[in-house]
């Protein structure tokens, strides 16, 4: 049966608890993923047992004071009491009102000062937990700004310091207007190097560009320019820097980015392989704001499914299998390939009711969007039952086993055991099968694979495979439309 949800806040207002932010808090505090793990799942359990659900998030914070304590010690737990936690919003004072502080927004604005976009997430996240740490729980721009300067002076030096404080006084100074008209946005360097990324350029290259564009364009005085002139500028800027190849492909990446029909994504392969990470990165060069996994999915349609009408559906891909046993038939340890494989199918047969769902919906709004997921098996979903979309398949592979278990290892420390090990590696032969039958699959529908090179290089592999997918999909009136060519020969080259 599944369990109530538990709720932070008041009875009017309330979120969903996060245990993952109970651990973040603790982390914070000074403990140990594994123990700020363990005080998380106590600090659950104890919601659950005592039904205290709205619970507010000065009792939630006490509660975990209490269980750390006990399971941390008295400096844990003093630390935990003295910091604003992770579920607890920082907020940000300035003329116009009141908004809660947000490392994502903080992370764009150091983009711009030339730092990646690891790094100026990074930089964020130091700046969020420095102020929580601190107690911190209302802060006004000025003071924000300047601890920020603080955390860049430390990390990176004055020079970053002294260029932050430049952008942040001189704001808006270069405005940019779409061929439509419409509301100016401000110019944002980090916006343009993560397409020049994504284009293949590199990121010293990408950042001169983009230094260079804004130099040339912002003038002395306020200005607004169009998205054409910006184009242009960094069309002539490639072609002198890196040659006409990467000049074309960044113009076809334009498209790709405001294409004409919503971009769908997929990228499939088992547990193991960085598909998340992967998503994340390959939704970020194409400009994609929604990213979903196909877990999520699965979850959603648990909750409302109970196991004993669909036990397959409550199972992992690799034991779906054993749902599919007669009552009261030995589980034997290990299964047949044809057992696995269609306990599989049977699952992802499931789950793909709610993906079709999911990718109908996102044509219905003309979003675009990534979906990552062992249930994304080629062939499955194809692309011509979503007219209205540009469905790009690829498949996320391992083909080094060592590499694969080590994949394994990782995730389990970085993500505090959340997601054992022990699991994963008892059923590690099932998956590696999994990825076998998989890769099959994929070669037979013509299925591009991505084979588990370092994650820019996936990346760069995914966006060619976008590129070359979406070119070849367009029609002749919107590649007349949007690069003004018949579309011959403009391709980008591998």
């Amino acid at each position: 049966m599944t369990q109530p949800e538990l709720t932070v806040g008041t009875p009017k207002h309330h979120w969903p608890f996060s245990r993952g932010l109970v651990v973040e808090s603790l982390v914070n505090a000074g403990a140990s993923g594994p123990v700020a793990a363990a005080v998380a799942r106590r600090v659950e359990q104890q919601l659950r047992n005592t039904r205290r659900s709205p619970i507010s998030p000065a009792e939630l914070q006490g509660l975990m004071v209490e269980v750390a304590r006990d399971v941390a010690g008295d400096e844990v737990a003093d630390a935990a009491a003295r910091q604003t936690p992770a579920f607890v919003d920082i907020l940000v004072t300035a003329k116009k009102g009141t908004l809660p502080f947000s490392r994502g927004v903080l992370a764009r604005t150091l983009e711009d000062t030339g730092l990646s976009p690891r790094d100026a997430y990074g930089t964020a996240s130091a700046v969020d937990v420095r102020m929580r740490q601190s107690g911190i729980r209302e802060i006004s721009v000025r003071d924000l700004d300047a601890l920020t300067e603080e955390t860049l002076a430390e990390r990176y030096g004055e020079h970053l310091r002294l260029t932050y404080r430049f952008l942040q006084r001189n704001r808006g100074k270069l405005g940019v207007v779409g061929e439509d008209g419409g509301s100016p946005t401000p110019f944002s360097k980090g916006l343009l190097v993560q397409s020049l990324l994504a284009a293949g350029v590199t990121p010293d290259v990408a950042r001169k560009v983009a230094r260079v564009t804004q130099r040339d364009l912002r003038g002395s005085e306020d200005r607004l320019v169009t998205r054409h002139a910006i184009r242009e500028k960094v069309e002539a800027l490639l072609r002198d820097e890196v040659g006409p190849d990467v000049s074309a492909r960044y113009r076809l990446l334009r498209v790709i980015r405001r294409p004409p029909r919503p971009l769908v994504v997929l990228l499939g392969g088992v547990s193991g392989t960085g598909k998340s990470y992967l998503a994340a990165e390959v939704a970020y060069r194409l400009g994609i704001t929604r990213v979903i996994g196909t877990d999520s999915i699965r979850q959603v349609m648990r909750a409302m499914v109970s196991p004993e009408l669909v036990p397959g559906l409550h199972a992992s891909t690799f034991n779906a299998w054993e749902a599919l046993l007669p009552p009261g038939e030995p589980r034997p340890d290990k299964p047949t390939r044809a057992e696995l494989l269609a306990g599989f199918r049977d699952q992802v047969g499931q789950v793909n009711v709610g993906v079709g769902a999911v990718v109908r919906r996102s044509v219905e709004e003309g979003t675009s969007l990534v979906l990552e997921g062992v249930h994304l098996v080629p062939g499955y979903l194809r692309a011509a039952d979503y007219a209205g979309a540009l469905v790009v398949p690829m498949l996320v592979t391992l083909p080094d086993e060592a590499e694969h278990r080590r994949h394994f290892e990782t995730r389990d420390h970085e993500t505090a055991a959340s997601r054992p090990l022990h699991r994963y590696m008892r059923y590690f032969d099932e998956i590696r099968l999994m990825q076998e039958f998989l890769e099959d699959l994929a070669r037979r529908e013509g299925v591009p694979l991505l084979d588990g090179m370092t994650l820019d290089e996936s990346a760069d592999q995914a966006v060619d495979v976008v590129l070359r997918r979406v070119v070849d999909a367009l029609t002749a009136e919107e590649r007349a439309a949007l690069l003004g060519e018949t579309g011959e020969g403009t391709a980008p080259t591998n």
